[in-house]
Order: structure tokens, then C-alpha cells, then sequence
């Protein structure tokens, strides 16, 4: 990782400004004759046959500086009930499927995917967690995952200072973020953006179960895989532009989605948590609270902490199609870790005690070798960390007897 510039988020407004279309002068940031609108189609050939040094020869969006919004034909955008925290970037999510071909719906694992598909994610920074909007915020980086014909395959895109080009960037990146306001807090920290290697470290999946397969030692059963578009993250609303609809029969309605079963009661929902969640917004009987646990556990630890994961050979399983209740041992209960242990915390999950719990403090640091998820955080994420302290504290020590 090399690092390539540092963002003064507090300026975030002002640098977006070229990128929008009204720039006072044609050659405010040299943006203008770059960042026009029109309608395009996505350059399915190169999507299919080619990497693009740059996201805009894709032409997945009508303005190449703006992917955030209006994207090409065939593409809707999507947002995850509980998705996965990156130091409190805000997500723009979109999926675009080749005309006349669809997703296949699958009611526990990610959907699957026609050859084709890209699934586009970017993070930007705001400068206030609580006044979001892209607006308001810098892009940092535009992540591809694109389904070619020998299977998935992972392309960062990172953008320049004045937010007219992102390129395709194998080595990954460091961008120092300062000042960054949430809630009490000002933080300033260094934001990663992952390297194209890396990438398969959350993304590789076993179908089966075979640890010493996903890390390479037989790789031919595992494959790279997405990890939120799974019906129970989708199985929510979001306005399309025309009020509230159910994510799911959007996609259906825009023929991109196909095998929904007819009745909506049958389709998993997982329990919502964001970023900013407060514990009043959760805390409830002890099912909803160990419901919002286990939802945050899936997305942040689940691709992993699975028998199909790179983490199989820990005590740890995230995985949210085995219920708590039951299967406390397999979540980590009472369980003498792998690796990791120390000093006051030598169970994964001390039931009745998170401060003795190596999950709860190894969310709650920042120490390398110690942090968890070991990538795609630099800061502790103050709400999840609250939410699986008064989880753990919530259970019966009873259960180590």
C-alpha cells in the first residue's frame, strides 16, 4: 500500500462541487469537458472482455465523475439492511445484469449471478456522520466485483483529488482522513483501500468446508463469491424514486431476480443495524437483541468465521443460517480460541462478561495483530461494539456449566 493523499474532510463539499455540473468556469479543477451527463449504455465487451485502466470507460454511469447516482440501463441500486462497517464511509450500491438475463434467488447464500453482472460499490467520507449526502462527501474508491466467464473477479478503482477519474489500482492505497465528525468525537485516522490480492481473504468461498482448501492448499473446490446480496439483507425497502418498495420486488418487477418465492413471510429478514444505530434502537426482548447480534455477526464476521470460510479452523462461527439457540458452542461459547488468547480474555464469548470475551476486545482495539475484522477498519466502531457488549453481558454465565 502506498499512501496518496491525505483528506481534509472538512473541505469535502467544495471539492465535490467540480463534479456536479455547475461549476462557475469551465476550467474549475480542469473538470468540466470530463464530467458531462448523457445517457449511455454499459460497454458490455469490455466488461466481459477487458480491464479498464479507468471506471468510465465501463460507462456504467451517465456522469463518468458521479458514480454514486444514475447509473446505466439495467442496473438498479440496492442497500444492505445491516451492511458491513468501513470506518463510517458512506456506500453507494448498484447491480447491473446484461439485458435478458437475471439473478437466480436463493433463500441462504448470495444469489447467483449471470456471467456479466458487475456489482458496483463506492465509499465516500463525509464530514459529519450525521449530515450524510453525497454532496457532502469525498470519493475515495469505487470497488467492481464482475462476473466474467471463468468467474468473479475483483477491480478497485480509486479517484483522483478532484474527483474526475478513478483508476484501476492493483496495489492498494492509503488516504489519511482528518477530522472526521461523529456524534462527540473528531477522528482522524488512516483509511485503506485494499489491495486486488487481498481481496479474496473475505471474498473466497469453500462449498466444502474444506479449511485447508480456501487457503490454497487444494484451491480447486473454493471460488471468489460476493457477500451482501443475500436475500435476507434485501428482503427490506428503499426508495427507488416513486416512495418506498421492497427491494426484492423491484428486482423481480425489473426482470432482474428470478425464483422469489410467491410468499414474502417465507423469505428471511435479517435483523437492520447501520453504522450509526444507537442501542435504544435495538434493545428490546433478549430474541431481538440476540437477532441484531447475530445479523452484525454474519455481515462483519460471517463470510469468514464459517465452515466454508477463510477462518473454518477457528472456534469462532458467525454464520446466520444456524440459530443461536442450541448452537451456542458453535457461535463461540465458552470456546478456548485458536489464536489470540490473553491475559482476562481466554474465551471467545464469556457469557454474562464481554469484558472477558476475546470477540468484544478484539472489536474494541485498533492493535495490530489484535483488530477484527482484520481489514477494512481503522477505528472502532463505537455503535457494534456497544451492541455486542450488551449481547454478551445479556447471556446466562449458565451456559459454561
Amino acid at each position: 500500500m502506498k499512501y496518496i493523499h491525505s483528506l481534509a474532510i472538512i473541505s469535502a463539499a467544495a471539492l465535490l462541487s467540480a463534479c456536479g455540473g455547475e461549476s462557475s468556469s469551465d476550467t474549475d479543477n480542469g473538470s468540466s469537458s470530463l464530467c458531462v451527463s448523457s445517457e449511455k449504455n454499459v460497454n458490455w465487451e469490455k466488461v466481459l472482455q477487458a480491464d479498464a485502466a479507468t471506471l468510465a470507460e465501463y460507462q456504467l454511469f451517465s456522469n463518468p465523475c458521479d458514480p454514486t447516482q444514475n447509473a446505466s440501463a439495467r442496473s438498479l441500486p440496492y442497500t444492505l439492511s445491516a451492511p458491513l462497517f468501513t470506518d463510517y464511509a458512506s456506500k453507494y450500491r448498484f447491480v447491473f445484469i446484461p439485458e435478458g438475463k437475471t439473478a437466480t434467488y436463493s433463500a441462504t447464500e448470495v444469489f447467483e449471478f449471470p456471467v456479466g453482472t458487475v456489482i458496483s460499490k463506492t465509499f465516500t467520507m463525509p464530514a459529519d456522520t450525521a449530515d450524510r449526502g453525497v454532496e457532502k462527501e469525498k470519493i475515495i474508491e469505487t470497488r467492481l466485483l464482475i462476473k466474467k466467464a471463468g468467474g468473479w473477479v475483483a477491480r478497485p478503482y480509486v479517484w483522483n483529488e478532484t474527483e474526475t477519474e478513478a483508476v484501476w489500482d492493483k496495489t492498494g492505497e492509503v488516504v489519511a482522513i482528518n477530522n472526521l465528525k461523529h456524534g462527540e468525537d473528531t477522528l482522524s485516522f488512516n483509511y485503506g483501500v485494499p489491495n486486488q490480492n487481498s481481496c479474496t481473504n473475505c471474498h473466497q468461498f469453500n462449498p466444502n468446508g474444506d479449511h485447508d482448501a480456501v487457503n490454497g492448499v487444494d484451491p480447486t473446490p473454493a471460488y471468489f463469491a460476493p457477500i451482501g446480496p443475500k436475500a435476507r439483507y434485501l428482503n427490506s425497502d428503499y426508495d427507488f424514486g416513486q416512495g418506498l418498495e421492497n427491494q426484492l420486488n423491484k428486482w423481480v418487477a425489473e426482470n432482474m431476480l428470478t425464483g422469489l418465492p410467491d410468499e414474502n413471510s417465507s423469505i428471511p429478514r435479517a435483523a437492520a443495524f447501520s453504522d450509526d444505530t444507537s442501542l435504544g434502537e435495538y434493545s428490546g426482548t433478549p430474541e431481538q437483541l440476540t437477532a441484531t447480534a447475530k445479523s452484525w455477526m454474519d455481515i462483519n464476521c460471517g463470510h469468514c468465521h464459517r465452515t466454508e470460510g477463510q477462518a473454518s479452523n477457528t472456534a469462532f462461527r458467525a454464520d446466520y443460517n444456524t440459530p443461536w439457540a442450541g448452537n451456542e458452542g458453535h457461535h463461540g461459547a465458552c470456546a478456548v480460541p485458536v489464536s489470540g488468547a490473553s491475559e482476562g480474555s481466554t474465551k471467545i464469548i464469556v457469557p454474562g462478561d464481554a469484558s472477558q470475551s476475546l470477540m468484544y476486545n478484539r472489536m474494541n482495539t485498533t492493535q495490530a495483530g489484535k483488530i477484527m475484522p482484520p481489514l477494512g477498519r481503522a477505528v472502532i466502531h463505537k455503535e457494534s461494539t456497544a451492541l455486542i457488549k450488551a449481547w454478551i453481558d445479556s447471556l446466562d454465565p449458565a451456559l459454561c456449566d
